[in-house]
């Protein structure tokens, strides 16, 4: 098998995705030569040409997305000297996917688009969407190239032709796991390194309840995301798994990958038990998680690694507060038949950037995103000006940012969705990048650190082919739905009905397109041989 053919998804892909069928994605492929130039015959400065760019609404209070400093000075330093007036077109967050399906539809698109959608990107490639960018790569983007690098680039290929720039992702690791350790120390026992241990642990926090919480008690707390079923679960589910094939790797849904049945069985007990929130199905955007573990009253998450480290919704800080002496801690407990921690990562490109088809402005949108390359150039657009944004910097990491709430509207700042090129800081090495993202957790610097450490151990990537599964796009949104029905249904019924109830579930997927998808693939797969 030619391995080097399969592509890597983004953690997205463990879960079925909601997708909206696109329709009339085709327009003129005809692209203009770069600006600047004169008009024909005159000798006089063309027209300027206008160059639409995507950017995300986060609402922000008081903050213009497609009208701020960060903006002004993209017109300035690359809009004016190129002869091209830039047009930022808001898209809020919440609504991105819907938007942007609409306007690639109506061939309404801004020039510059981007998603973290693979099952989007694989529509529009399937539509004729989207524009050949390899030549106009080669020939306006040396820079760049060389930033994202050949391997990564080929992230955007499908089929051999590059149809979008995958933006570089700095930051890979996904999942870490939480415990409370005064809970721990109550009860006696140390942080659990296997999944017996975790068990002893998960155990005594229920019986012994270190907490004095009565009913309230929670020793493992879990919600179902539609959009990402099993993230609360998925440090246990994924250690569950047995050796298998590269083709059933490949090929397979979660639900019938060897070894994952026994992995939700171990749920239905662990339900059973009294060990998983008895109400997490009535919660249905993982607020409620929030709140109870916050409050004082969960003794396990699994989640992303930095999860109870972030300021917003600052949960360890919170929990620390209102539980004095209290303390969620990170660890890795769950061991697979070869004694391995194995838990997924983000692959190595973050959003996919494109030009729509109807585009008519290809040369521009790709001499912006190689003015972008430049070091000096992402710093700005990451970290804004100092005594501005920040007011220190140590090593060349600016240091001591004020947040938006203290900064006036016209300082207001998107450390994000402007710098597309790269998801997570970057500053040319990668101990600096990670140092980096540490101090955006102030007080927890070190405990970031060592939960990013967790999050890559035995952490693999997910599979992902470089040829568009049609399959998959048309069943999407059909097996998202089956995929939170077979997960609550199967933790919440009786012991004894588990296998009827599995079974029954699963073959019911798989007839309403699972099997279909694996049969795509096996095919793509075997092509490739």
């Amino acid at each position: 098998m030619k391995n080097a053919r399969l592509r890597i998804a983004s953690c997205a892909l463990l879960l079925s995705v909601g997708l909206t069928t696109l329709a009339g994605c085709g327009g003129s492929s005809d692209q203009t030569n770069a600006s600047g130039s004169s008009a024909a015959g005159t000798g006089k400065t063309a027209d300027p040409v206008e160059l639409t760019v995507e950017i995300f609404d986060r609402a922000t209070p008081g903050y213009q997305a497609d009208n701020n400093f960060q903006t002004k000075w993209i017109q300035e330093k690359f809009g004016t000297p190129n002869n091209i007036t830039m047009k930022f077109v808001p898209i809020l967050r919440t609504q991105e996917v819907e938007k942007l399906n609409v306007l690639m539809a109506a061939n309404q698109a801004p020039d510059i688009c981007f998603t973290y959608n693979d099952g989007v990107i694989y529509n529009y490639v399937k539509s004729g969407g989207l524009t050949d960018l390899g030549k106009i790569l080669d020939e306006n983007a040396p820079n760049l190239k060389a930033y994202l690098g050949d391997t990564l680039l080929s992230y955007g290929k499908f089929d051999g032709v590059q149809l979008a720039v995958p933006a570089k992702r700095v930051i890979e690791g996904c999942f870490a796991a939480y415990i409370r350790k005064d809970w721990l120390d109550k009860v006696g026992l140390s942080i659990p390194k296997t999944t017996e241990e975790w068990y002893t642990a998960m155990k005594a926090f229920k019986e012994k309840d270190p907490g004095g919480l009565g009913d309230k008690n929670i020793p493992f707390a879990i919600w179902a995301d539609p959009n990402n079923i099993n993230w609360t679960s998925s440090m246990l589910l994924e250690s569950f798994k047995t050796q298998i094939t590269e083709e059933q790797r490949m090929t397979l849904p979660n639900w019938v990958v060897p070894g994952f049945r026994e992995g939700m069985r171990y749920m239905n007990k662990l339900y059973s038990e009294g060990i998983i929130n008895p109400q997490f199905t009535l919660d249905k955007d993982g607020k409620q998680l929030e709140k109870d573990a916050s409050q004082g009253r969960v003794g396990f998450i699994i989640n992303s690694y930095d999860f109870p480290l972030r300021t917003t919704p600052g949960l360890l800080t919170e929990l620390q507060k209102n539980v004095p002496g209290s303390d969620f801690v990170e660890c890795d407990p769950f061991t697979n038949y070869e004694g391995k921690h194995p838990k997924m990562k983000y692959n190595p490109n973050g959003l996919y950037i494109i030009v729509p088809k109807s585009s008519k402005h290809a040369v521009e949108a790709v001499k912006y995103l190689e003015w972008m390359s430049d070091p000096e150039v992402l710093k700005f657009l990451q970290n804004g000006v100092k005594g501005d944004q920040y007011t220190d910097e140590k090593d060349g990491i600016p240091l001591n940012f004020l947040t938006n709430d203290q900064l006036t509207d016209d300082k207001k700042a998107n450390y994000v969705d402007l710098s597309i090129i790269v998801n997570g800081k970057e500053f040319g090495d990668q101990d600096k990048n990670i140092k980096s993202a540490s101090y955006g957790y102030p007080g927890f610097e070190d405990r970031f650190q060592r939960a990013y450490e967790i999050s890559l151990v035995d952490a693999n990537y997910i599979p992902h082919y470089d040829t568009v599964i049609e399959s998959q796009a048309k069943y999407s949104k059909t097996l998202a739905d089956k995929d939170v029905e077979i997960f609550v249904k199967a933790i919440t019924c009786k012991a004894a009905d588990f296998d009827k109830t599995y079974d029954s579930l699963v073959a019911d997927y798989m007839k309403s397109g699972g099997q279909e998808i694996v049969d795509e693939k096996a095919k793509v797969l075997n092509s490739k041989k």
